[in-house]
């Protein structure tokens, strides 16, 4: 048995081709938690539609700045929609390796989550559970029997980054564990 999870990939919410080509690199050691800093729309994301409109902003804004498409692997969003963030990840993932990415300097090897978040607002259930099942996810396509660790953006790079949201960390690992062992 395994992990059964819902991802929307970037032909579905409508990303830009790259500018270049994705490529693949030795399987990750681990999982960024990263924040958004924003919202799509002004407003907490509520459905799959907002998910789509915010994921093609993000790109649009990380591809002006010269990247070659979206930074992270993944956005979650408030709503529970998880969205693929670079092109060829989730193909990546499940073939065991990881694309090379554009999320934390130093650390561009490893799966780059996104949450979507801004200020002091805590995760939504759907995001916390959606955010564990995607760790467990890949842990079982890395036949894995517990999740790869996870730290916050902040560990690698100095910023704010993931903000409050480094509290839910922890609680979202022992999320994921429980999934990974019920598969």
């Amino acid at each position: 048995m395994s992990v059964k999870i819902w991802l929307v990939g970037c032909p579905a919410w409508g990303a830009q081709p790259s500018s270049e080509r994705i490529t693949w690199v030795g399987r990750a050691e681990r999982v960024i938690f990263h924040h958004t800093a924003g919202h799509g729309l002004d407003l907490p994301g509520t459905d799959r539609e907002d998910g789509m409109a915010y994921a093609r902003a993000i790109q649009r804004q990380h591809m002006s700045q010269g990247w070659i498409d979206s930074g992270h692997n993944f956005l979650v969003m408030r709503s529970g929609v998880i969205l693929q963030g670079r092109w060829r990840t989730i193909r990546a993932i499940q073939a065991g390796k990881m694309v090379q990415s554009a999320h934390c300097p130093g650390q561009n090897t490893q799966i780059g989550i996104e949450h979507e978040h801004q200020g002091n607002e805590q995760m939504t259930q759907g995001q916390r559970e959606s955010s564990a099942r995607l760790m467990a996810w890949i842990a079982d396509r890395y036949h894995r029997k517990s999740v790869l660790p996870v730290d916050p953006h902040s560990r690698y790079f100095p910023t704010a980054c993931p903000a409050n949201l480094a509290a839910e960390i922890p609680l979202i690992i022992k999320r994921a564990n429980q999934i990974l062992a019920a598969s």
